[in-house]
Formats: structure tokens, C-alpha cells, sequence
């Protein structure tokens, strides 16, 4: 009933109340303002002293800057099984070619707005190599620099059917990559990763560089179930076969366990279970080994992860007993029951987010993945996959967390758009505010954990504010605050932003009919109040205020300066 009073609220005022911009008067008033003091504070943004982006929706999405901002909208770059190999200012996204199966393709951007398409960088046929001459299946190529060579890994069909990894090199990252042949491996005539123990079907390989400079290497095999094992490299193009390790299974809490426990990694029935697509991240001396589940034709095809104290495990889950999605990093949190609230909820937001990597645009961490373009698919039949990617961040215990799947607007990291997150070594206080640090602890709680409502920063009954410090003078180029994950405390509008010197900010509103689905009582998580200011000025604290007779929850904010 709350929100429903809230619309109706807000579909009564006047255009001027929805539409907002700078008051160079003076600061916020303590009585509760009506409805003609808000005409009288505000006036349409043609005023062009800032945009607030909810202005910007024209009924089916927001109009950005695609120099500061970007959406993920699965429609630049085609490409499952997504890699992306940094190299510069230069970002080469390389996977599976939806174009052609048989070669690999190259997207290569520099801003992730505009994109060069390199076909048939590495092309089988071109060699009359190993690879089946009728369909070669080219799967999951990454692409890596070792010593000044580039080196592709990937996985096809040899001629017998079976499916291999290998590695290819070129003397540049668009090649063309040509089959390694010297005195010790011919990878014109034979795959260069087949263990004669375990001489398995194989996939999915990813290579992964110890601090000590030693190489591994992950991949997918397939027998009793699809899993991950991992094996050493003598060199790039070489396996230590003896220290070939099972490192993954689906569902159960380590490589040895038979219990399925972790029923998320399973949602398939009696069908083969599968764990594939590894990628290795290390934190706080732990190492992380990332992995999807499911099936990627499956909306419940999402990353999740185990942890060991060494590259070559023994791997363990996070797990507590009675809680779910425990080793969730990314994804569809479904689950099999149909009449779920969660099952209907994430239909049309989110569908296959998985087959992953990890890459950094500057300083700045990202997770890139593919997912399903049709968002409410309901099928184990194939469907189109795009490109996405969002901010991954480290908790205080050294453990990664991804603030995605989004499919709203986000701010470019500061390598592409030039603005910084100042936020972070700010000082946060707060009034009539709970749990206000939360602000700047990088975590945008997601709906799909119940656990968490209590991580999002509350604001209680009636008048509230968050004052933040900045320590020094800053160029504001932009603000974002980031609501809550959940549909009973989510805020429709803040009373105002000030960033002192007369320069606030009222009644910012959200962009409600693109990011909250009131059928389903559902808020697409990683949605914002974004208000980017055209006319930059200087400011050292912003206090941002609220009047919120329910109380509500709000998550990061983030302030972008030049």
C-alpha cells in the first residue's frame, strides 16, 4: 500500500515537481515542505544547469552520455563465452563466433561504445591442422600475452568428433594466429592438451599466473558429470600432466563429496550436471576458482565459486546449512520451484548471466560475461547471447563480490570517462541513519539474499540525511545514489542534495517506470538516482536529505569528479 500511496503522490504533482535542478538559494528548510514550496523551489531543466537522467526517459530507456555512462544492453558485441584481453588503453573481446563456429572473431574498442570487428583472426582451415574439416566448433578462445608472444587458447572438434584444447600463437593480438610447431610439441597434427590418463572430452581452458610467476591451467572435462579440473604448464604450450587435479564438482561442497548440497549448481533434474567456463581470481592470498553452472541455453546458467589455499586446491564452497546461494557470485538466483516469488520476479531482468572473465579497465576491476538477449527465456533451447560487464569489488575478508548482473545505467570506470569515485575516503555521518558506512563499502545489496537487507543503509521514519566529507575541494561532475534492492523500501524521490555554497539539488526523482515492476513488487538491482551536472563547480561535502514517512533503504553512493 506504501508505494501505491507513493504513485499517486507523485502522478499529482505538477511537471515541476518531477523535473529538477540546481537552486543557487539558500539550504533545505527543517518544516516538511508541500506541495507549492516545491514549485517554488524548483524549475524545468532546460535551465541546463544539470540533467537528472530521469528526465531523460523517453518510455522504453534512457538517453546517456556514452562517454560517462553505459547500459548493458546485449547488443554491441555478439559474442558468447566472452574474454577480454587488455592490452594499453585497448580492450580485444575475443569467445565463441556466433558469426561463423568454425574461426574466431575480435571485437576491439576502446571505450566500449564503438567497436572494430576482426573476422577469422585464427582460422583452422587456413592450416589443415587437427581440427574437424566439417565443423571445428571453435569454443571460448582467450586470448594472452607471455614473453612478447600472443597466445589463443581454445577448444574444437577433431576429426574424430572429440572435442580438444589447444593453443595457437601470433606475433600480435589480431594475428593471424598459426599452430605451434618446434622439437617438442607439433600442434599442426595434434591438440597440444591431451592427458593420455584422461583423455577426456576438454574445454573451457583459462590460464591463470601466480604472483611466483608460475602458470596454470583450468578446463572443462566431461564423464561421470561435466567439471573443472586444473594442471600445471611447463610452458605456455606444455602440461605437467602429473599434477593433473580434480578440482570442481556441480553441486557438492568439494571435488570429493557425493552429497549434492549446493542444489543452485544443479538445476537440471536428471539430466548431466555441469560445472564449466573456470576463471581464476586470487585475493588475500586465497584463490578464487570461478565457474558457471547450468547450462548456458539455462536461465539459471550463472558464476559461482569455490576457495582453496592453493592453485590446485583442495577447492571448498562456502556453504551454511538451511541458506541459499551460499557460492553465488553472478546470476539468476531461481530456483525449481515455478510458483516462486523470485522465479517471476527475475523473468525479463535477467536470463543466463555466466561464462565469464575478470579484467581491469585501469585500476578498476570488471567482470565481463555473456547473457541471454531475449531476458525472459524459458527454454533448454539455444538463444542469442550478448556482451556485459559490471564492477567487482573485494569485501574485507580479501572475498569478491560482483555488483551485476545491472541492466541500468552505470558509470564508465574513470580509465574511459575520466571521473573518479571520490566517495571512498570520504567521511560519512548521518541523522536519523542507519548502518550509514554503507554508503561507501562498494556492496550493492541484491534482492536474491534475504540476509542482506540489513547491508543497505536504512533511513528511518520522517527526516533523515547523510552528510559526506570529502576531505578536500573537488570538481563535482556527477552524483548517483543507488536505491534499495528491496521492493518495500525503496525511495521514489530525495528532498534534496547539497553541496554547499548555495549550490542544492531538490527533489531528485527515480526513474521508477523503467527500474520497478509493481506487478511483480520487483526493483531491478543496481538502479540509481543519477543527476550529472553540465556546469561543474567546486564542493567539498554534499549532505543529502530525506523525508520519508515509511522510512526506506537506499545502497552505494557514488560522487564522480573530474
Amino acid at each position: 500500500m506504501k508505494k501505491v500511496l507513493l504513485l499517486l503522490l507523485c502522478l499529482g504533482m505538477s511537471l515541476s515537481v518531477l523535473v529538477s535542478c540546481i537552486d543557487f538559494g539558500k539550504g533545505p528548510d527543517t518544516d516538511t515542505d508541500t506541495d507549492k514550496d516545491k514549485e517554488d523551489k524548483t524549475f524545468l531543466v532546460e535551465d541546463e544547469d544539470y540533467i537528472d537522467l530521469t528526465s531523460k526517459y523517453d518510455g522504453e530507456r534512457i538517453d546517456f552520455d556514452e562517454s560517462l555512462w553505459y547500459m548493458n544492453m546485449l547488443d554491441d558485441v555478439s559474442l558468447p563465452d566472452p574474454f577480454v584481453f587488455v592490452e594499453g588503453d585497448t580492450y580485444y573481446i575475443i569467445g565463441t563466433n556466433e558469426r561463423n563456429v568454425n574461426t574466431v572473431d575480435c571485437y576491439v574498442t576502446k571505450d566500449f561504445v564503438n567497436y572494430k570487428l576482426h573476422k577469422d583472426i585464427y582460422d583452422p582451415s587456413v592450416h589443415g591442422g587437427w581440427e574437424s574439416d566439417e565443423v571445428a566448433e571453435i569454443y571460448a578462445s582467450e586470448m594472452y600475452c607471455f614473453d612478447g608472444v600472443y597466445y589463443l587458447y581454445y577448444s574444437a572438434n577433431d576429426k574424430s568428433g572429440v572435442r580438444r584444447c589447444s593453443v595457437v600463437s601470433a606475433d600480435n593480438p589480431l594475428g593471424p594466429y598459426t599452430p605451434i610447431v618446434n622439437e617438442r610439441v607439433d600442434g599442426q597434427n595434434s591438440p597440444l592438451f591431451i592427458n593420455e590418463d584422461h583423455p577426456s572430452r576438454a574445454l573451457d581452458a583459462t590460464i591463470f599466473t601466480d604472483n611466483d610467476g608460475r602458470k596454470y591451467m583450468y578446463f572443462t572435462v566431461t564423464d561421470d558429470t561435466q567439471h573443472i579440473v586444473g594442471v600445471e604448464l611447463i610452458s605456455p604450450y606444455e602440461a605437467d600432466w602429473s599434477t593433473y587435479t580434480r578440482l570442481v564438482v556441480p553441486g557438492t561442497l568439494d571435488s570429493e563429496g557425493e552429497e549434492v548440497l549446493l542444489e543452485w549448481e544443479t538445476y537440471r533434474d536428471s539430466r548431466l550436471k555441469i560445472a564449466e567456463a573456470p576463471f581464476m581470481i586470487k585475493s588475500g592470498g586465497k584463490y578464487y576458482l570461478t565457474y558457471s553452472v547450468n547450462g548456458c541455453w539455462n536461465k539459471y546458467y550463472n558464476v559461482c565459486y569455490a576457495v582453496s589455499d592453493t592453485p590446485l586446491g583442495n577447492y571448498v564452497k562456502p556453504y551454511e546449512e538451511g541458506k541459499l546461494w551460499t557460492n553465488l557470485l553472478l546470476g539468476y538466483p531461481g530456483t525449481n520451484d515455478s510458483d516462486s516469488t523470485l522465479f517471476g520476479q527475475w523473468e525479463g531482468f535477467a536470463s543466463g548471466t555466466g561464462h565469464h572473465c575478470f579484467f581491469y579497465a585501469g585500476d578498476e576491476l570488471m567482470v565481463g560475461y555473456h547473457a541471454h538477449k531475449n531476458r525472459g527465456w524459458d527454454s533448454n533451447s539455444y538463444t542469442e547471447r550478448g556482451f556485459a560487464f559490471d564492477y567487482v569489488h573485494f569485501d574485507e575478508n580479501g572475498t569478491p563480490f560482483c555488483n551485476g548482473p545491472t541492466y541500468s545505467v552505470i558509470n564508465l570506470p574513470k580509465s574511459i570517462s575520466g571521473l573518479s569515485d571520490i566517495t571512498a575516503n570520504a567521511t560519512v555521518t548521518g541523522s536519523n541513519v542507519q548502518n550509514v558506512g554503507g554508503v561507501k563499502d562498494k556492496y550493492i545489496v541484491d534482492c536474491y539474499n534475504l540476509d542482506s537487507e540489513g547491508d543497505e543503509v536504512i533511513l528511518g521514519k520522517g527526516e533523515s540525511y547523510i552528510e559526506i566529507d570529502l576531505g578536500a575541494s573537488y570538481e563535482i561532475a556527477a552524483i548517483m545514489v543507488y536505491n534499495s534492492a528491496y521492493y518495500d523500501n525503496y525511495v521514489l524521490e530525495i528532498e534534496y542534495i547539497d553541496f554547499g555554497n548555495g549550490n542544492i539539488v531538490y527533489y531528485p526523482q527515480f526513474c521508477e517506470d523503467l527500474y520497478v515492476d509493481h506487478d511483480k513488487e520487483f526493483i531491478r538491482p543496481g538502479s540509481s538516482f543519477i543527476l550529472e551536472f553540465i556546469s561543474s563547480f567546486e564542493a567539498d561535502s554534499v549532505k543529502i536529505g530525506f523525508n520519508l514517512p515509511e522510512g526506506g533503504s537506499i545502497n552505494e553512493i557514488v560522487i564522480l569528479a573530474k
